[in-house]
């Protein structure tokens, strides 16, 4: 064994990462000006139980991403990404959106 040296103790370190969470549906709710968008770590909660929550908040369920077109900014939350559009019942800007984010959802906010 020429050329080990016994003695040394071999340093092993390992990191583990999760894979990023992978979009599977979304709820838009035109009326309200926003659109969330759905990953696999929502779904624990069960499909049904997302979709009866957009429909009852008188949104659409969709297999496709949030439209890009308009986009005030996005909120980043635990398993899902609440999307803010101008106009709308609440007709967000991107001020009042950001404290949408924030002091409701304790999300993290970023522009479009």
């Amino acid at each position: 064994m020429a050329g080990c040296d016994a003695s040394r103790p071999v340093e092993v370190t390992a990191s583990f990462t999760r894979p990023p969470p992978v979009f599977r549906a979304s709820c838009v709710t035109t009326s309200l000006g926003v659109c969330t968008e759905y990953t696999d770590e929502a779904f624990g909660l069960g499909e049904s139980s997302l979709k009866a929550g957009c429909v009852e908040a008188r949104g659409s369920w969709s297999p496709a991403r949030c439209p890009p077109e308009r986009r005030l900014g996005h909120c980043q939350l635990s398993g899902a990404r609440r999307v803010y559009y101008p106009g709308g019942e609440l007709d967000f800007t991107s001020t009042s959106a950001a404290r949408d984010c924030v002091e409701l959802y304790q999300g993290a906010f970023s522009l479009r």
